[in-house]
């Protein structure tokens, strides 16, 4: 028997019956013993015949809501549908990250030194008029995942609080965003008003200061990000000075911190070997230039899988308000606060 406090058919909606893409709760006996806790009863189905119904089959794919872990079980395994309304806040903050619309980006603007028919900041009817849009004018300042639904939020998105490794200036006219990804891939001048499509040459671009790495945003999974290799790049990713980590023994990689996290506030991240990390960070290749001076250099493919695989699952921080609530009400041991990853 569990010496918790284990969640309830109180805590569902009480007459959906349709589970994709939705939170759901298990019964308690559907756990292992050692996994019988109330954080452990939080699924957030993707997918399976199991989550209608009227379907003659009855797995239900998904991940566990604590630690990101992916499997299936069958649809008789839940209670029924979380309502959200009643979740604590670590859940609604981990349901919140995975639900959000995701695209995959680029973002191409003018180099001022290449920029001979001064066409930066001009609309696209001006760019024609002097000889069209030159994609070797242009450099690479961003490539990465952005939580917007459309073209339009990510003008708004990289105006307000660009994601971490933009470095360029805000997102305007005679810019190039490229969606990677979807019914809408392509390249999209930004216009006076507006994005016009357009046919865009990407060979011709200069990226040749671009650096492909791992980012690890609090409580998200990791994502590949392409970001310059400048300073700056890499400060606005950890959001302040940058401090490197060595975690292997080869040094083939390195990670990027903030190295204040322990005095910003920053939420507990992942566990790196000993040390638990507090804010966004990275994880870049390290490399040797022609001299002998290390430098950083892009991860590899194998690299990517390997470090987001070996980092996939986020912290998960309990308060001491959530813990009790989570603790048995007859006095038996409670939950320790703090941090956790499976």
């Amino acid at each position: 028997m569990s010496k918790y406090k284990m969640l309830d058919r109180s805590k569902c909606l009480p007459d959906e019956k349709n589970y994709a893409g939705r939170l759901l709760i298990f019964k308690p006996e559907s756990l292992k013993e050692e996994f019988r806790q109330p954080h452990f009863q939080y699924f957030y189905a993707t997918g399976g015949f199991g989550c209608y119904p009227d379907k003659l089959g009855s797995k239900v794919f998904g991940e566990f809501l604590a630690d990101g872990e992916e499997c299936y079980f069958y649809r008789s395994d839940f209670l029924g549908v979380a309502d959200t309304e009643q979740l604590p806040q670590w859940a609604k903050t981990r349901y919140e990250q995975l639900t959000p619309p995701k695209m995959q980006i680029r973002v191409f603007q003018i180099n001022d030194s290449k920029d001979k028919n001064n066409l930066e900041f001009m609309s696209y009817d001006t760019a024609m008029k002097k000889g069209g849009i030159d994609p070797a004018i242009y450099r690479q300042v961003y490539g990465g995942m952005v939580n917007c639904a459309d073209i339009e939020g990510v003008f708004a998105f990289c105006n307000t609080s660009p994601p971490p490794g933009y470095y360029g200036h805000s997102l305007s006219v005679s810019d190039i965003v490229e969606i990677c990804d979807g019914e809408n891939m392509g390249f999209y001048y930004c216009d006076t008003i507006g994005f016009k499509p357009i046919d865009f040459d990407v060979s011709k671009v200069d990226r040749s200061d671009m650096l492909k790495v791992l980012i690890f945003e609090t409580g998200k999974e990791p994502y590949t990000a392409e970001i310059r290799d400048e300073l700056k790049a890499k400060q606005s990713v950890v959001g302040g000075l940058i401090e490197p980590v060595y975690f292997t023994d080869n040094d083939n990689v390195l990670i990027y911190c903030d190295e204040e996290f322990l005095f910003k506030g920053y939420k507990p991240n992942r566990h790196i070997g000993d040390l638990i990390i507090q804010g966004t960070f990275m994880v870049v290749g390290n490399g040797r230039n022609e001299y002998g001076e290390g430098i950083e250099v892009s991860l590899t493919d194998e690299q990517i899988e390997k470090y987001s695989e070996m980092f996939h699952y986020p912290l998960i921080y309990l308060t001491n308000e959530e813990a009790e609530e989570l603790s048995c009400e007859n006095g038996e041991e409670s939950l320790d606060t703090g941090i956790s990853q499976s």
